[in-house]
């Protein structure tokens, strides 16, 4: 604490500081220079933030940890954040399954295949084959002794009715997978928006009371007597607390 001291008596306007305390009986000490509190009435002091309270806080739900540590600003950046990534993942899931419900339905209307019940493999080999016997033919040219072969019955199958249909089959198909890989890409968003937030409240919850004290902190002036101002000394003195 930096403090400047200045005593004033009317009677010895010319006494030193020195001769004014010895005058007094004895040193001063904080309680007789009457030092300020640095808080402005009725504002309490700050209390202490738990680091591991923010940092769980916010890997639960971003934003919350920062909510805590009463961050209002990045309250806002991380929870926004967080509500974006996960109104994108579950729109990329709502869009994936869409397209997934129209190459099936496109797969039964233009190749005759019966989509109920069947493994994701049967609608793969729909993408690159134009019917069953051509797929169960060349199947063990290409794939060997790994290769999958379908019954030849009317549960698995299918005959594209031209190039053009299975073309589109297919566009559809990639769509629909693209949409659901997107979304595993914003679950790894939300795990690093998780991380990023965890750290962000820890180190606020570590700084929040010396931040909070620093901003209570200023100059302050105040003025003392021992008694009627024309009759005994005045101490004039300003503080700063660091």
């Amino acid at each position: 604490m930096l403090l400047f001291l200045l005593g004033l008596s009317p009677l010895a306007g010319a006494q030193s500081i020195t001769q004014m305390m010895a005058s007094s009986g004895n040193l001063l000490d904080d309680d007789d220079l009457n030092l300020p509190s640095y808080a402005s009435p009725g504002q309490e002091r700050p209390h202490e933030k738990s680091r591991f309270l923010a940092l769980g806080l916010s890997f639960v739900l971003p934003g919350a940890g920062q909510y805590y540590t009463e961050n209002k600003s990045k309250t806002i950046i991380f929870g926004g954040a967080e509500a974006m990534i996960w109104g994108g993942f579950f729109g990329l899931r709502q869009y994936g399954g869409w397209k997934k419900d129209d190459y099936r339905a496109w797969a039964a209307f233009h190749a005759g295949a019966d989509v109920n019940d069947k493994p994701d493999i049967y609608y793969e080999k729909l993408t690159y084959y134009d019917n069953l016997n051509e797929y169960n033919q060349l199947a063990p040219l290409y794939d060997g002794d790994e290769a999958t072969l379908f019954p030849a019955t009317r549960d698995y199958y299918w005959n594209w009715d031209s190039d053009g249909s299975r073309d589109h089959y297919r566009s559809l198909r990639n769509q629909s997978k693209n949409a659901y890989r997107r979304s595993l890409f914003l679950l790894g968003a939300a795990l690093i928006n998780r991380v990023l937030a965890g750290i962000d409240a820890y180190r606020a919850a570590s700084y929040y009371e010396e931040d909070s004290e620093f901003g209570l902190a200023g100059w302050n002036a105040y003025c003392q007597t021992n008694g009627p101002l024309w009759d005994h000394e005045v101490r004039i003195g300003i503080a700063r607390k660091f």
